[in-house]
């Protein structure tokens, strides 16, 4: 699922109210980081497109992204994956060279092995708050509609750790983007509240 071009409009609008919140200052004169996750419990492929697309879009968008330490992060199938790479290699598609070998294949019988291992949101959030506390932007890219994702209950199991795990910072980074819709951590954040 490539991006349309409203959708690359949107993309870099909300990743700048993000980047230019007041409760996400940078700390000195610490290098921008961000971080793309790739959910890999699907269809890589479309995902791994959506992905190109934001980073060529964030490139050239504002120069703040020329020099700025980006993050891949495969999310899916009981696993979660980071690698350090740069914006220019996942314009390319060097960053996903690799990673599709490394997932299981969506089938029936593979979704039933890790029956226990399911990607659930608040595990996501664990990891990231505590190995992407630097990074200031955390987009998550969904192979799925904004109404799948919301009726899976946004993929939640334990709504308490979700709401821990999302607070302090990480509901001000994070930006979902599904094939239809982008909404921010915090807007996630409560309607777990609300439920």
């Amino acid at each position: 699922m490539s991006l349309t071009q409203l959708q690359k409009l949107e993309l870099n609008k909300r990743t700048d109210k993000i980047l230019h919140a007041p409760s996400n200052a940078p700390a000195g004169g610490q290098q921008l980081e961000i971080a793309f996750v790739a959910d890999t419990s699907g269809t890589f492929d479309e995902i791994h497109s959506s992905i190109k697309d934001a980073a060529a879009s964030l490139k050239s968008h504002d120069k703040i992204f020329q020099n700025v330490r980006s993050n891949l992060i495969c999310w899916g199938n009981g696993k979660i994956i980071i690698r350090v790479t740069p914006m220019s290699f996942i314009q390319m598609g060097k960053a996903f060279e690799g990673i599709v070998e490394n997932t299981v294949e969506n089938t029936v019988e593979n979704r039933n092995k890790n029956v226990d291992k399911p990607p659930y949101f608040e595990d996501l959030c664990e990891y990231l708050k505590l190995y992407g506390a630097r990074c200031r932007c955390v987009m998550l890219f969904l192979n799925e509609t904004y109404e799948e994702f919301e009726q899976q209950y946004f993929r939640v199991k334990d709504t308490e750790k979700a709401k821990e795990n999302l607070n302090p910072f990480l509901k001000q980074r994070l930006l979902v983007i599904t094939k239809d819709k982008m909404v921010t951590g915090s807007e996630i954040f409560m309607k777990l509240i609300t439920d």
